[in-house]
């Protein structure tokens, strides 16, 4: 493996992690970090736009955020499956909204 792999070791440990919880809780997607920027974190779209296909537009779908849906498209880039791609954005989305409400 490259010493200048593109996600952190523990983030790529963190997702093989997730992807084998049956039933991932709440609390492990807040637990799915990047460990700090990666190659991933400055994508915009001219980038993401290549991991955009038929099962991955389901995501453009579900977020009305811009913001969110580059966000999960960060994170299959980074080899999450689609579905926890979602669940972990808006599991952190939530999170974010709390925490701006108290």
């Amino acid at each position: 493996m490259s010493s200048h792999h593109p996600i952190h070791p523990d983030c790529a440990r963190a997702i093989s992690r997730l992807m084998q919880i049956k039933e991932p809780k709440r609390q492990d997607f807040l637990d799915l970090k990047t460990y700090g920027r990666d190659a991933y974190s400055e994508m915009g779209w001219d980038e993401l736009q290549q991991y955009i296909n038929e099962k991955t537009v389901i995501i453009v779908e579900q977020f009305e955020d811009e913001q969110n849906i580059l966000s999960a498209l960060r994170w299959v880039a980074r080899g999450l499956p689609v579905w926890l791609a979602i669940r972990k954005v808006r599991t952190d989305y939530a999170m974010y909204r709390y925490m701006k409400s108290v």
